[in-house]
């Protein structure tokens, strides 16, 4: 049986505002200031729909070390974060997916060589990302 989904003018806001924002990741404080502009009395709705949005693989809670708690990103509902890194800038802090077959080959090479099972969904890659480098005016290494 197919569990049912329920969608609400408030999640399928939450879904919006995140789907415009795919390459950022937004604390529940932020993202109930953008969805309730501030209000606080929708903010236990914000968590049921992220929790049910985790769940359902749409959205992917992660813990932003600078920060100090955890931070949510849209990754769409055909996205599997499981099998791919994730690249995140420290200049403009956006957190982009690294699909391709590279991701693949690593992994592969840290269990058959290290015996080390990475978990992709898990791992990000710090740096600076292409956008940023060439406002700085950076040459690609």
């Amino acid at each position: 049986m197919k569990k049912q989904t329920y969608h609400t003018n408030g999640k399928r806001e939450l879904i919006d505002f995140l789907s415009q924002n795919p390459d950022r990741q937004f604390t529940t404080e932020e993202l109930c200031e953008a969805v309730n502009g501030g209000s606080t009395h929708r903010k236990s709705s914000v968590y049921r729909y992220l929790a049910a949005l985790c769940q359902d693989d749409v959205v992917r809670k992660f813990h932003s070390e600078d920060r100090s708690c955890n931070v949510y990103q849209y990754v769409g509902e055909n996205c599997d974060c499981s099998h791919h890194f994730h690249e995140k800038c420290l200049r403009c802090g956006g957190i982009r997916h690294l699909d391709c077959e590279g991701s693949e080959a690593f992994t592969e090479h840290l269990l058959q060589k290290h015996g080390f099972a990475v978990d992709c969904g898990q791992s990000i890659l710090y740096g600076i990302c292409a956008a940023c480098r060439a406002r700085e005016g950076a040459q690609p290494q």
